[in-house]
């Protein structure tokens, strides 16, 4: 509520400055637009009316998924004022001038996260390997948080090195820099409130912006790492490291179907649990059932489960897919650790 408080307030003196002091706005409407007054004041207009209905749970979604067009909408406005340095509330230096253009972003994020429904952002991934071992749930339960999620009485680790690509948020393309990754991860299967989903012990990539992004705005536990991949036809070779936590595969995709309900209980999985400080996020993916393929596995050098210090004995399953698109809903605090 704080949150979307905060943007419905700033949206609405943002729109009261537009009607009352339209001047200051003059210098960044471009010559070409015809009735530049007229047009800075139904902004301001348009800004009170989405401020005010973002407040109303009834039209949360609308109002929030129409601030981020809107804010969308703006960023060739803030462009042409960056590249041309013209002076806008006083500012004139044109590094300040990008910074306030590169600040759009997180207001488009800002208000995408306040929907109840929709989705925040979208992702391909893609040469999926999953690798799973079964571990003492007794040891593995002091090192996670929430309680485990148990298949016939064991707990469960995964190792789950793919490709991430095609990443962006609603009425965007895909974003530059960052729309093509390598990711590593170890993960493990909780329930949270009756809710079974995913706990990630650490999340492992080659890109340090998605680092940054991931760990301060979704809450989770990414580290930056060496990451080299080669896919030639049905070979897949995977090499990652960070310190001594190594990880080194090479397997041959076939093109029988892996399925099982062990296959099943591990990877449809619709929810993700991580917890910030005392405070317990929920976060919600929107996916098709996964399609599996069979893997040949030639090598397998696994240092990276050592960083759990759990002994994570013999391999168990293993399995392929080769893309499926996500769409992650805005993450929810659900409440304090120990609910």
């Amino acid at each position: 509520m704080i949150k979307r408080f905060s943007l419905s307030s700033i949206l609405f003196v943002a729109g009261l400055i537009h009607i009352v002091s339209p001047s200051l706005f003059l210098p960044a409407i471009p010559i070409f637009i015809p009735f530049p007054v007229t047009c800075i004041f139904l902004t301001g207009i348009l800004e009170i009316l989405l401020a005010v209905g973002l407040l109303y749970r009834r039209y949360q979604d609308f109002c929030a998924k129409f601030i981020a067009l809107y804010f969308i909408l703006l960023i060739p406005i803030h462009i042409y004022v960056s590249f041309y340095g013209i002076e806008i509330f006083g500012i004139q230096n044109k590094a300040l001038l990008w910074l306030r253009c590169l600040l759009q972003f997180p207001l488009i994020f800002w208000a995408l996260a306040l929907q109840r429904e929709g989705w925040i952002i979208e992702q391909n991934w893609k040469h999926v390997i999953f690798l799973h071992y079964k571990v003492d749930p007794e040891v593995l339960q002091a090192k996670v948080p929430f309680k485990l999620d148990l298949h016939e009485g064991n707990a469960v680790i995964s190792v789950v090195p793919f490709l991430m690509d095609g990443i962006r948020f609603p009425f965007l393309p895909p974003l530059p820099w960052i729309s093509r990754l390598w990711e590593l991860n170890i993960r493990t299967y909780v329930e949270v409130n009756g809710i079974r989903g995913v706990y990630f012990f650490t999340l492992e990539t080659d890109s340090r912006l998605a680092q940054v992004i991931a760990q301060h705005v979704f809450h989770l536990p990414y580290r930056f790492s060496k990451i080299k991949s080669i896919l030639k036809n049905n070979s897949y070779v995977f090499n990652h490291s960070r310190d001594i936590y190594r990880f080194n595969l090479g397997v041959e995709v076939l093109n029988s179907k892996q399925e099982s309900t062990f296959d099943q209980w591990a990877t449809e999985r619709y929810f993700l649990f991580t917890l910030k400080g005392n405070r317990i996020f929920k976060g919600e993916v929107m996916h098709h059932p996964w399609q599996l393929n069979k893997i040949t596995i030639n090598r397998l050098t696994n240092d990276f489960t050592k960083l759990l210090e759990v002994d994570c004995g013999n391999l168990v399953g293993s399995s392929y897919a080769k893309r499926l698109k996500v769409r992650f809903k805005p993450f929810e605090e659900i409440g304090p650790k120990g609910l």
